[in-house]
Parts: structure tokens; sequence; C-alpha cells
């Protein structure tokens, strides 16, 4: 009887102070802006976690987003345990209010800006308890409390908090959340730019891009094969050596390529052109790279009238697509020591399959992709020639930032500036491409795209980075 008291008097409460709360809301005139009362409440959003397994943080179908459940997960440490036994309420609390922080996080990256949230419409709140523990609606107020402090009434959602048995890791709650959102008003959007474009981050240098009409796969790499060193001792597939002949992961190929119209190859090395032997065969693309790269796909078996071999300045109309090919340079590696001046030809006699070293650079491309209604400028690597990018100004810029990056001089602010501050820029080609979808990449998001992003806001205020996550879209209005 003194337990059941004790939750009745709890109840009690807890409906006295939902009241206050509405009866506050109702009386609130402040606009709506979920990005200031963030930061009135001191809170700075981290970069959303990374996926642990084989899925993506969230996906948008309609005006709604799903978000894949996020647990207690700070810089340094997770809430692990049990509710009722060892873990106390007020701790749970406090987990799920950092999983409501993970969680807007998540849309944060996806969004661009949190004010696109139209209505918090369910959540799903999972405590790892007890058996006896039946307290779990005052565990996932810790995630509830946050979101209406947050989004105000359209904070206010259907809910649903469960208790279980065991949960990953052993973490002691983990959250599911639906959301309404909306995109930019039409006065927000560049002028004439109205139809969003969709941007799927394969790896390496690798994107899939689409506006509905047309889809564009560049340097599509997805095998992500363990060679050359650079791997993980927890990842137990079968290593290669560079002299080995490879072999394309094509059932995970086929998971995530279905279509493709065109491939743009930067340059020929392994990471760049592997898989696109299998994927332009598949889908019987149109690919569009050096004569290197259009040789070796001559040797796979790839029929002349998917094949165009350019050097850099061409520009080519297609039905809904046209293509700048432009001039470029490798990524100085090796302390600036690197220098590959092979190229193979008709001459060559290649004859697949090809061993991984013999995928060379032969020459380096970028691209400026334009869709109907956004210019998007490719790299394949951290280098560029100034001159070929002047005048050029994309909207999206596909930014090459790995280490290499920094021995050349004022690279950020040089590349920034010719391109005319895009509006928007993506890291590329910053991951460990050696590991499979799911293995932790924080070392080189706080190598790489971290340090990126503090410089593009000095150099370039108004420029928005998105960092992207292995297979997750990205939506440009």
């Amino acid at each position: 009887m003194q337990a059941l008291s004790s939750r009745v008097v709890c109840g009690a409460v807890a409906l006295v102070l939902l009241s206050g709360q509405v009866g506050a809301s109702a009386q609130q005139t402040e606009p709506y802006d979920p990005e200031a009362r963030l930061a009135e409440l001191g809170i700075t959003l981290p970069e959303p976690p990374s996926p642990v397994a084989n899925y993506v943080n969230g996906v948008r179908t309609g005006n709604l987003i799903f978000l894949a459940g996020k647990g207690p997960k700070g810089p340094d440490s997770e809430l692990h345990g049990k509710l009722g036994a060892g873990v106390t309420i007020e701790e749970g609390y406090a987990g799920a209010r950092l999983t409501a922080i993970n969680q807007m996080a998540v849309l944060k990256a996806m969004l661009g800006n949190l004010n696109r949230v139209v209505r918090v419409v369910k959540v799903l709140g999972m405590v790892n308890s007890a058996p006896d523990f039946v307290e779990q609606p005052a565990v996932i107020n810790g995630f509830s409390d946050l979101i209406v402090q947050v989004f105000g009434d359209r904070g206010r959602h259907a809910r649903a908090a469960v208790g279980m048995a065991s949960l990953p890791r052993g973490q002691a709650v983990e959250i599911q959340m639906v959301v309404e959102v909306s995109d930019p008003p039409a006065a927000a959007r560049p002028a004439g730019r109205n139809t969003p474009i969709q941007l799927k981050y394969l790896g390496a240098a690798g994107w899939e891009v689409s506006d509905g009409k047309v889809v564009v796969l560049v340097d599509p790499y997805i095998s992500r094969l363990k060679y050359g060193g650079g791997g993980d001792p927890a990842d137990h597939r079968p290593a290669f050596a560079v002299d080995d002949v490879p072999q394309s992961d094509t059932a995970l190929i086929d998971s995530i390529i279905t279509k493709a119209d065109f491939i743009l190859v930067h340059h020929g090395h392994f990471d760049h052109l592997g898989d696109v032997p299998y994927i332009a065969a598949k889908t019987g693309a149109k690919v569009i790279g050096t004569e290197t790269v259009i040789t070796i796909l001559r040797a796979y078996g790839i029929p002349d009238e998917q094949l165009y071999a350019v050097r850099g300045g061409e520009d080519y109309q297609f039905d809904n697509f046209s293509v700048r090919v432009v001039p470029s340079l490798h990524s100085a590696l090796g302390e600036k020591h690197y220098y590959d001046g092979r190229r193979w030809n008709a001459d060559s006699g290649l004859k697949a399959p090809l061993k991984i070293n013999q995928f060379i650079e032969g020459g380096s491309l970028s691209f400026l992709a334009r869709f109907d209604h956004h210019d998007i400028l490719t790299m394949g690597s951290m280098n560029f020639i100034e001159k070929e990018f002047e005048g050029l100004h994309p909207d999206i810029l596909l930014a090459g930032i790995n280490g290499s990056r920094l021995g050349l001089y004022k690279y950020d602010e040089r590349l920034l500036r010719v391109t005319g501050y895009p509006p928007v820029v993506l890291p590329t080609h910053w991951d460990n491409f050696k590991l499979p979808y799911g293995f932790s990449q924080q070392a080189n998001i706080d190598r790489n795209i971290v340090p990126f992003i503090e410089a593009v806001r000095t150099i370039s205020p108004d420029t928005r980075v998105i960092t992207p996550k292995h297979l997750e879209p990205i939506i440009i209005p």
C-alpha cells in the first residue's frame, strides 16, 4: 500500500506540473524558435552519434522523419545499467535528457535548422528495467520535458514508456522519435531554386545524387575492402594485399545501389573505381572518366556506348543533366612526394580481373554537375587547380578535406574563395574507407571535419557545412 500511495502522490504532482506547463504555454507569445531556445538553455548540440550497426540515424518519408533509437551517450561515457537495480530514477531521467540532446543533434544534421520541425509526433521510450521496476514514465520524462522546453507546444507528443529486460550495450535507456517537418519557405531559397536534391554519402569520395529526374553516382566505392593496412582488429573480413585481385562485395552493392544514370569518376585508384565495373554492368549507367579509367572499364567488358573518355574542359549536355569536366590534381600524399605519371590506354594490354595496384591514378578530374536547380562541384582529392575553378560558383561543394590538404598553401581559404563561398559545403574523402559501414569514424571526424568546420566558420560565416554520415540522405532544398 505504501508503494501504491507513493505512486498516486507522484501522479498527482505530475498532473499539477503538467497543468502548470500547459497554462504557462498558453500564455506564451514568443515566436517559435527552437534554435534560440537551445541557446537560452545553454545547450550545444554535439555531432550526431554514428549508427553502431547496419542502419541510418533517420529516414524521411514525405513530411515525416523517423529517428532510429538513440541512448544516453555523452562525449566520454554512456549511462549503463538497470533502473531499479543500481540506476536511480534521477540518473535515468538525466540519461533520457541526454538522449533528447542526441536526437536533436540528428535532426539538426538532417534539416540544417530545427525551426523546420512542425511537430514532435511520437516518442517510444525504452527503459532497461529490473523485473519489479514500474516507474518507466518518470525516467522518460527526462526526454519529454526537454523536448517540450525546446519546441514548446509543438513538442508535446504521443508517447509510450516501456520496460525492457535488456538494451544494446547495457545502456539504461533507448528512445525513438517521429517528427513532422517542413521544407524551408520559398522566400528563404535562392531565386529560381525550388527543387530539392538528395545526396547520400557512400564513403571515400563516393556519393549518390538525385533530383528525382536523374541519378548520378560519384566514385561509388561500396565494398570498403580491408587492404594495405589501416584497418581495425575487430574487422574480421579477409585482408587483401595491393598485388591481390580484389573481390567487390556485390551483395552489399546490390543492397545500396538500385539505379544509376551516370557515374562520374575522378581518377583510377581502387577506392574510386574498384566497384564501378560491377555497378556499370548492373545499371547500364554512362561513365565519364579519364582515358585510364575508360581503359580499365573496357578491360572489364563495359560496352563503348556507356563510356565517355575525357581529359578536362569538356562540357556535355544530357537529358535532365549537364556536366563540365574540370582538370584537377591528386592529393599531395607522401609529404608532397607523390607523383604518378602512368597512364593506361588501348595499347596497354590490360586484362581483367586487375590487381589492386593496377588501378592507377591516370590523371585527376573534378566535375561541375548541373541539375535542374542545383550546381554541384565535386572533388575526388584534397587538391585542385585554382584557375580551373574560377567562375564555377556552385551552390553545393563536395570539398575534399582529408589531412593531406594541410600541406597546401591556404587550402581552405583558397578553395572557398575561388568557388564563391558556396552556401552549402559537404566534406568528402574524410573517412577511413577500409572499415566496413557501421564502424566508428569518430577519430576521422575529430581529425578532419571538426577543424574544417572551425576554419569555414572564420573564412565564410554564411556557409553551412553539413557533416555527412554513411548512407544517410541529405536533402538540400
